[in-house]
């Protein structure tokens, strides 16, 4: 058995990427029936995670947002993002911009990071000094593999689309919908590639902006392949695809992220790499307009940023198309 839950950060931002993750968790026995760590996974992981606001001392696992709140959100959201990361066999990345660099599965230049470095600043650091080295001590634990060893975390996917490529992407599509779409069906065809051992697989992720009805663009993103369409409504669009050789079954729900632990740490990963992302995006700007606040882009707050440094922009000859969104 295999399970995914994806989710995004920054659909309606006006700055920065637009990123969206897909956590894997597969069954140690290929054959063993009963489990569900997608709701189970809190249960599971009692002693090593929680709710957002929970135990400070456990990772905790709930819809980003969540988690981002309160005096300590960022340390919580990068912590579980990390152990996550870590569970999965990847090095920890010594600075924020670090995890970004290794997001790419593809081209590193996707991120639409490298511009927006310094290669005379020192790198950003993590929430406080000494975090890294405490995170460390606490992944000893192992917090993300269950005691009864039923399952494991087998990979996490991310896509992170950087303002450039996302006003490309306005340009194939009647808005930004398809730009949204075209990341997940990226992803998504990655989960039914892996599908190819045989093994049932099963994902879920949060609506695409109110969309109630996927079945053309799923045709259109995979159109070598078999797809029954199951209920479509508010509540719940449901498709199953097949060939000679595996099956899978999407569901997409509002707010999955809420019930659903694998979709909550995509949405975990997803913010934690828009993050890291736009700290590296505001340290830039920021010194060459001293003075300038920081944004987290999404808008209002974004045109003001615009405001105060599009002439800046203009002055070194960087146009708004690498940094502003169209839409």
């Amino acid at each position: 058995m295999r399970w995914v839950g994806i989710d995004e950060a920054g659909y309606g931002p006006n700055l920065g990427p637009l990123v969206m993750a897909a956590v894997v968790v597969e069954s140690v026995d290929p054959d063993r029936d009963g489990l569900d760590p997608p709701r189970t996974l809190w249960d599971d992981l009692a002693a090593t995670v929680c709710r957002a606001r929970g135990p400070t001392d456990r990772f905790a696992v709930d819809d980003s947002k969540a988690v981002l709140k309160g005096r300590r959100g960022r340390e919580a959201l990068f912590g579980s993002c990390l152990a996550l990361f870590d569970a999965v066999g990847r090095t920890l990345p010594e600075s924020p911009a670090s995890l970004v660099a290794s997001l790419p599965r593809r081209d590193p230049a996707d991120v639409e990071l490298e511009r927006w470095l310094d290669a005379d600043a020192p790198p950003l650091s993590w929430p406080a000094p000494g975090w890294i080295e405490s995170l460390k001590a606490r992944l000893a634990r192992r917090p993300f593999a269950p005691e009864s060893e039923a399952w494991r975390v087998a990979d996490v996917l991310v896509e992170c689309v950087g303002p450039e490529r996302f006003n490309a992407g306005l340009g194939r599509h009647p808005s930004k919908a398809g730009v949204h779409f075209e990341a997940f069906a990226r992803l998504l065809g990655d989960v039914w590639d892996r599908a190819r051992d045989g093994r049932p697989t099963f994902v879920r992720g949060d609506k695409h902006g109110g969309r109630h009805f996927y079945m053309g663009p799923l045709s259109a993103a995979f159109p070598e392949t078999w797809i029954e369409r199951g209920a479509e409504g508010p509540a719940l669009s449901e498709y199953v695809m097949r060939a000679p050789d595996r099956s899978l079954t999407l569901r997409l729900q509002p707010r999955a992220d809420a019930d659903d632990a694998l979709a909550a740490l995509a949405s975990i990963t997803a913010k934690t790499a828009r993050e890291c992302w736009m700290d590296v995006f505001n340290v830039f700007w920021a010194r060459r307009r001293p003075g300038l606040k920081p944004s987290a882009g999404y808008p209002v707050d974004a045109s003001r940023f615009r405001r105060d440094m599009e002439a800046t922009a203009a002055e070194w000859g960087i146009e708004p198309r690498l940094w502003w969104r169209e839409r």
